[in-house]
């Protein structure tokens, strides 16, 4: 799985996600990034990058992350369900070549790194991707009132 393709699946999925209302390619110069609209009116931003490699050999326990869509309904959503929702979708993916093997979701580290929100993921094809959050916005503001350091509830 490709950063075009991740993106293009989370722009088709996210959007059934209960509490997302609407998922975009970014209006910048980002080629893989990728706008979520929230049904409180809040944004998140969120860049795809990745490369690629051989695939991993895979042991008879390997299977994609077992992650759970949560409900982003309600008026202050934690970006780190937003994190969770897009790894459980990007992960529930039906795609046996290229689809999501191993998740690392930053949000859970007991120490996380600069980029708070966001997760490596490992496809079956060798591809391993970085969905990393770029920012986020509350309802009524037009762009992320920090980039890079994005709010922790939106």
């Amino acid at each position: 799985m490709t950063p075009a393709d991740l993106q293009q699946l989370l722009i088709e999925r996210a959007p059934t996600i209960p509490g997302i209302t609407d998922a975009g390619k970014r209006d910048d110069d980002s080629p893989y990034g990728l706008t979520l609209t929230l049904a409180s009116g809040g944004q998140v931003w969120w860049t795809i990058t990745g490369a690629s490699g051989p695939a991993p050999t895979t042991g008879a326990s390997d299977e994609a992350p077992g992650e759970k869509v949560p409900d982003l309904t309600g008026q202050s959503v934690p970006v780190a369900l937003v994190e969770q929702a897009l790894v459980a979708t990007a992960a529930g993916a039906d795609d046996p070549t290229g689809g999501v093997l191993r998740a690392d979701r930053y949000s859970i580290r007991p120490n996380p790194p600069a980029v708070r929100y966001g997760a490596t993921l490992e496809c079956r094809d060798g591809w391993k991707l970085f969905l990393s959050c770029y920012g986020t916005a509350r309802h009524g503001h037009a762009r992320p009132e920090k980039p890079y350091q994005p709010l922790s509830h939106i």
